[in-house]
């Protein structure tokens, strides 16, 4: 069987079948709603296919498959029940088949861990919570309420207390200004670190875009390197492969820091989800196993409001990379600007981001807010588990009519 037929039928594991593999760029854009009976619809969007795609449409719908024409001129929606596109890729063998049935695989197939220098967390049991410990006098929700060492002790042993799974430290404010010097971040994080290394039960993360910085932390203790930079830095996913630390992809427009004053996309998930699959396959080839790394499409940084809006509602679309989504939503702008509400008032709003986003399958949550998370995400689970089927996502097949 050739490599992209064991990954058609399951071989190998999704993530194993996803980065790196060139050719046409696949991805599960609906797909049925948790309680349907039987094997529901998926539609997956096929692009890159080039002079092939009219010979891939014609072969599809030969094999019962409804087929209708992608916003993209070289894009072609294929829909149909998981077992009939699986069949139809086994027996095609052709690229854009084959990366349907990777991406519907990658889809169903959410990853059960995340392997986090050398620790290995486990995902099947619902979404992990990400505490955040802000160790900045700086920050815009807490104020540098934890930046003396005892602060962050005492926030840490309380989010432990209320069933956090992982406490991230960061050690520089995002928002834009003139960035602080390496050496002064590795000041405020690294004793940080230290400290709760040695007396928590739960892992440590660290949110830096500096890889000298990740680099200490890792050696301090931290598991997962969060940075919001999107590899700007090649170095980082070197670090991330040294280290063999877990790390987060995240989407940005420019750099972190940066006020972005063009907020234009022609199409944001079409633009974020090509970004993720660039720099995650670039990790890849850095020495970053796919066991390792987390995606997130970056809330807030360089989008307006309706951008967020849009990846929030089509989060489930990004399962198709094959990575744990990592769903950094917490007191978010979008939020603030939809219910014009300061910061200190954001809590519902991001509960209902997050429990549509744990809906859509994100399985990490980072939040400010540790105690009510927990509560939405474990509710949420079980909404969507009870129902026997799979995140919630569009009924609707884009349209797509057998031609």
């Amino acid at each position: 069987m050739s490599d992209g037929k064991a990954c058609a039928a399951g071989g190998g594991g999704a993530a194993g079948c996803v980065a790196g593999a060139p050719g046409p760029v696949a991805r599960v854009v609906a797909w049925p709603h948790p309680g349907v009976s039987g094997d529901g619809i998926y539609s997956i969007q096929v692009t890159g296919a080039a002079g092939g795609a009219a010979r891939f449409a014609a072969a599809a719908h030969e094999a019962g498959l409804w087929v209708a024409s992608g916003e993209h001129e070289d894009a072609v929606i294929v829909s149909g029940p998981a077992d009939r596109v699986r069949a139809f890729a086994e027996r095609d063998g052709s690229e854009p088949a084959v990366a349907a049935a990777r991406a519907l695989l990658s889809f169903a197939a959410l990853p059960e861990t995340l392997v986090a220098a050398g620790r290995v967390l486990d995902l099947r049991t619902g979404p992990l919570v990400v505490g955040i410990l802000n160790a900045t006098p700086d920050s815009f929700y807490d104020h540098g309420r934890y930046f003396a060492l005892d602060a962050a002790r005492r926030r840490a042993d309380e989010m432990v207390s209320e069933g956090v799974d992982l406490i991230e430290v960061g050690g520089e404010s995002a928002r834009p200004g003139v960035p602080i010097s390496e050496d002064e971040e590795i000041r405020r994080v690294v004793p940080v670190l230290e400290m709760l290394a040695g007396r928590l039960p739960v892992p440590t993360a660290v949110d830096t875009y500096k890889p000298g910085v990740a680099r200490r932390a890792v050696e301090a203790g931290a598991v997962l390197i969060n940075d919001i930079s999107g590899l700007h830095d090649p170095a980082m996913a070197e670090v991330a492969a040294e280290t063999r630390a877990a790390l987060v992809v995240m989407h940005i427009r420019g750099r972190p820091k940066v006020r972005q004053l063009d907020l234009r996309y022609g199409a944001v998930v079409d633009e974020v989800y090509e970004f993720l699959r660039a720099r995650t396959d670039g990790a890849r080839r850095a020495g970053v196993p796919a066991s390792h790394l987390v995606i997130d499409p970056g809330f807030s940084f360089g989008k307006a409001a309706h951008h967020d809006l849009e990846i929030l509602r089509r989060l489930g679309e990004f399962r198709s990379l094959g990575y744990p989504i990592y769903l950094a939503t917490s007191r978010k702008n979008y939020i603030r600007d939809v219910l014009r509400l300061p910061f200190e008032e954001l809590l519902e709003g991001t509960a209902a981001a997050v429990a549509y986003g744990v809906a859509q399958g994100a399985q990490l949550v980072r939040t400010h807010d540790v105690g009510v998370m927990r509560r939405i995400v474990s509710m949420t689970r079980m909404i969507v588990r009870s129902t026997g089927g799979g995140a919630a996502g569009p009924a609707r097949n884009n349209g797509a009519s057998r031609r």
